[in-house]
């Protein structure tokens, strides 16, 4: 292949990247500080990229050159930003998944798939107490945020940040066809972080354990009506006109890493969870493929419970109750 073919066949995959709204002719010129003449005399191949537009392009769209070119490597290509420990701010982070989540919205044909050792993080944001919470513990203890290394936890010092940007967390995933794979073990994590502070005297408030309890329980609950029902809705309101498409499958053996598969107008891209509250992303082909044929594999070898197999369902979230129930006992 020669140059100006690879340069239109680079052009038109940065085109499978823009949403639906957005002219590739546009976008280059905006990226690349081009007129639209100019910009059209390279889609047109008239023009050459250079090299360090090639290279501005290639970064701004996340192209990995190597598999662009078909070079053989083993290397795989992801982009991310690490939380700076030092700096880090809840709403910062919380306007960063908003951020995600709307590039997600112009596409007309989309869907989010979770494979879960947690429970997804989309879901607490509905409930700001349990989200303040849990982002708090990730600060704390994972991060060793130093702001909050020495203090107690209190909901009011942070609830407002969470009923604010952490609503459009929720109302933009409640936007977003879902799929997602639970097993029982999926509630322990945030039990065990309830339980951890309580023991060790962090919550400053015996009140916030039992609201956190009881968000969590509520969560439990909102969960299974949309289970049931097989869409989402925000909670204790399930008359929608516009149902968007929730499926529930329970997998007994395989409990998953917080990996994070999107599906959108054709293109798709796997988010990674790491180091807890940190993710990176991938467009690589080879990456995805095998990442969504194994998704396959695991969804064939699971229970869809969405809508049906209402025994099944039942018990499922009977059981999440009772681990609620067991250690709430205490408080």
């Amino acid at each position: 292949m020669d140059a100006i073919a690879l340069q239109i066949a680079l052009l038109k995959e940065i085109k499978n990247h823009l949403p639906p709204h957005l002219a590739l002719v546009d976008a280059l010129a905006e990226q690349l500080h081009l007129s639209n003449d100019s910009a059209y005399r390279r889609l047109r191949g008239e023009k050459h990229l250079t090299l360090d537009e090639v290279s501005q392009l290639a970064a701004h769209y996340k192209i990995s050159l190597d598999s662009f070119l078909h070079l053989q490597n083993d290397a795989l290509i992801f982009w991310g930003k690490n939380i700076d420990r030092n700096t880090f701010d809840f709403e910062n982070y919380l306007q960063g998944i908003v951020s995600q989540l709307q590039y997600f919205m112009p596409a007309k044909e989309k869907v989010m798939y979770s494979l879960n050792k947690d429970i997804p993080i989309f879901h607490h944001f509905m409930f700001p107490e349990l989200a303040a919470f849990k982002c708090y513990f990730w600060s704390r203890y994972d991060l060793d945020y130093p702001k909050f290394n020495k203090g107690q936890f209190l909901i009011d010092d942070f609830i407002d940040i969470f009923n604010k940007t952490g609503r459009k967390i929720s109302d933009l995933y409640l936007q977003i066809p879902s799929v997602e794979m639970w097993n029982m073990d999926c509630i322990n994590t945030t039990i065990r972080q309830i339980e951890y502070y309580r023991e060790t005297k962090i919550f400053k408030s015996q009140q916030d354990i039992k609201t956190v309890y009881d968000c969590l329980e509520k969560l439990v609950n909102h969960i299974e009506l949309q289970v049931e029902y097989g869409y989402k809705f925000p909670h204790q309101n399930p008359q929608q006109e516009n149902k968007i498409k929730y499926a529930f499958y329970i997998n007994e053996f395989f409990l998953g890493d917080n990996t994070t598969l999107v599906e959108m107008d054709g293109m798709r891209m796997v988010f990674i969870n790491h180091n807890v509250i940190n993710y990176m992303m991938t467009k690589n082909a080879e990456f995805i493929n095998y990442t969504f044929d194994t998704l396959k594999i695991l969804l064939k070898k699971s229970m869809l419970i969405s809508e049906i197999s209402e025994k099944d369902r039942q018990l499922f979230f009977h059981n999440l109750r009772e681990r609620i129930h067991e250690k709430r006992k205490s408080v």
